[in-house]
Order: C-alpha cells, then sequence, then structure tokens
C-alpha cells in the first residue's frame, strides 16, 4: 500500500526525477504565457527570478534543450518551489491526486473575483 503522504524529498532519486520533469515541462508552459502569479503567490519569487533569468538568457534553446537545461542547472530551486508548494506525490514521482494543470485550475477558481 502505498503512503499517502509523500513528499518531494520522500521520493527515491528517480521519483524526484520525474516529478521535477513533469514540474519543469508545466513550469515552461506557463513562462511561455506568462501567466506564473499563481506560483509567486506562494513566496517562491526569489527561485523563480532565478529560474526565470536561465530560460530568458537562453530563448534560443530548443524546448527540450530548454528544459534539460533549466533542470540540470536550477534543480535545487524547482526543488524549493515544489518543497514550498508541498503537494502528496505517489512513489513514482507523480502527483497523487491531479495533475499540474489541474491544481492551476483549482488555484485559478480559487481566486476571488476582482482581487
Amino acid at each position: 500500500m502505498q503512503n499517502p503522504d509523500l513528499t518531494i524529498t520522500d521520493l527515491d532519486e528517480n521519483a524526484q526525477n520525474t516529478a521535477l520533469t513533469d514540474f519543469v515541462h508545466f513550469y515552461l508552459r506557463h513562462y511561455r504565457t506568462n501567466d506564473l502569479e499563481i506560483l509567486a503567490s506562494f513566496k517562491v519569487d526569489y527561485a523563480m527570478n532565478d529560474i526565470n533569468m536561465y530560460i530568458y538568457s537562453n530563448l534560443n534553446f530548443s524546448p527540450d534543450q530548454l528544459a534539460a537545461g533549466v533542470l540540470a542547472n536550477k534543480r535545487d530551486l524547482f526543488l524549493a518551489i515544489l518543497k514550498t508548494v508541498n503537494l502528496p506525490y505517489t512513489a513514482s514521482g507523480a502527483l497523487k491526486d491531479l495533475t499540474w494543470d489541474g491544481w492551476y485550475a483549482q488555484q485559478y477558481a480559487g481566486i476571488a473575483e476582482g482581487k
């Protein structure tokens, strides 16, 4: 039976790499559409600023090169974001009950209109 409360730091290296890779692809999609505000509300702007500077400096990379490069060079910052957001994972490194896009939609829906 799987532990329902696995955090990013509880995962083994392979599962953590899976979790980080999934998140990096989610992050890059939202970076391209300039809508990372929900993540910034988790007080991880220090990490996001450094990550975003790396992405901006390497926009000439292909999407796969950019994902691999930002993960290799900013892994600790992505881990800090995932620790702060603190969602549960499966032992394989997938989010436990939803996807990153599903989580984002839930967060977006929870924002009061006009704020």
